[in-house]
Order: C-alpha cells, then sequence, then structure tokens
C-alpha cells in the first residue's frame, strides 16, 4: 500500500512535468516516501514548478477516492481501506511539512523565491528547514523517526553545499540562453538577482543590463 502510494504521488509530479515538457530524470524512493529528479532548468517558471509540486498529492487524493470507491463496490475489505487511510494521510501530511526537500520544503522554497532574491531564499528555507527537524528531533524521539530526520538533514546538507554552484549555474543560463521574464527588477548587487525576474544591475557606478553584466562576467567563455 505505500509503494503504490508513494509511485502514484510521484507519477503525478511526473505526468505534470511531461505536460509543461520538463526534461525527466529519475524517481528515487525513500522510506518515508519518493523524489522525482529532473534535469532541467534553473530558470523555468515558478509558476510551472509550483503545479508540479501540487500535482503530487493531488493525484494522491484522486488515488485515495478511487480506493474508497472500489471499497464501496467490495473490491477492498474496509478494513483493508481503513490501514489504506493511515497511510494515506500519514504520507501527505509528512510530505507537506515545509523542510526541504519534501515537498512542503520545495513549496516554501517557491514562496521565498518569489519574495526574495535567489540565493537569500534559499537559505531563509534551509533555516527554517533545520530548525523544525530540530524541534520534531526533540518533542518525536523514535528510532524511526530519528532515522528519517537524519536522511533528510543528510539531502539537506546537500543541498546547502551546492548553493554557489546553484546560483553560478542560474547565471549561465541567463548568459547562454534567451529567457523572456515578464517582470523587471533595479538592483544594487549581483547577489540580489531573482529567479523569475530580469534585472538592470548597479556595475561600476551605472546601471546595465543583465545580459550586459553576465557577458562580463563570462567574458573569458567562448
Amino acid at each position: 500500500m505505500v509503494l503504490l502510494i508513494i509511485i502514484v504521488h510521484e507519477f503525478g509530479h511526473l505526468g505534470a512535468a511531461l505536460y509543461f515538457k520538463w526534461n525527466t530524470g529519475k524517481i528515487v524512493i525513500y522510506p518515508f516516501g519518493g523524489c522525482c529528479k529532473f534535469d532541467e532548468r534553473i530558470n523555468r517558471s515558478l509558476k510551472e514548478e509550483l503545479i508540479i509540486l501540487l500535482c503530487g498529492p493531488f493525484v494522491q487524493i484522486i488515488l485515495y477516492y478511487i480506493m474508497g470507491y472500489l471499497t464501496t463496490k467490495g473490491f477492498m475489505t474496509y478494513r483493508n481501506f481503513s490501514i489504506f487511510k493511515n497511510y494515506h494521510y500519514t504520507l501527505l501530511l509528512f510530505n507537506l511539512i515545509p523542510i526541504y526537500p519534501l515537498d512542503g520544503g520545495r513549496i516554501l522554497n517557491i514562496f521565498f523565491n518569489y519574495l526574495l532574491p535567489f540565493k537569500r531564499g534559499n537559505k531563509v528555507v534551509i533555516i527554517i528547514s533545520v530548525f523544525i527537524i530540530l524541534i520534531a528531533m526533540f518533542f518525536y524521539k523514535s528510532l524511526n523517526f530519528t532515522m528519517m530526520s537524519i536522511l533528510i538533514m543528510s539531502e539537506l546538507l546537500i543541498y546547502f553545499k551546492r548553493q554557489n554552484f546553484l546560483y553560478n549555474r542560474m547565471l549561465l543560463e541567463r548568459y547562454i540562453g534567451n529567457f523572456n521574464f515578464k517582470k523587471l527588477r533595479k538592483i544594487k548587487s549581483k547577489d540580489n538577482m531573482y529567479k523569475d525576474c530580469r534585472h538592470v544591475i548597479f556595475y561600476k557606478n551605472k546601471y546595465i543590463t543583465e545580459k550586459s553584466y553576465l557577458k562580463e562576467r563570462f567574458k573569458v567563455i567562448k
């Protein structure tokens, strides 16, 4: 039952990603859930990313109602449906906790990437995630929860270590490709660049376009 819920949930993410023509990677199954990994540009639309994230829980909820309907038709016993129901709500609610890399943490990341510059928004999500994990570990001292927390913390540590790489990759993507972001922001530092915006940047005592700045930054690249 748990495996069925996880697979359907992840295929909800995958189906939405295919609809938006994202480059799919692989699905990783963890003891507490799964994760769809995409080989995709960082500069994709925040709206697309949010829809992809929400489609996982949405499809899982649809599965729950399908199983409930099958139970009323006699294809599943009420006892087994009760077990399925407990697994469904446990995995759904756990996955929506605002801790990265859970879906709740990724949704929180989109929210802060919308409100704050890319680098700062990611740091805020990491801090919130660590804070919630430490509080949860203090109140829930079971072995299973501790093991899951350690696994999540290890993923969070990898994400923290990759921050500079992710930011430079975002800039390089913008230098190489053409992105038609609707929003325009005036910023005084390259570190204040937003994920879903184009910019004019204060550089060498004057404001220049984002493309001009990136051309200067990556001028050694042929």
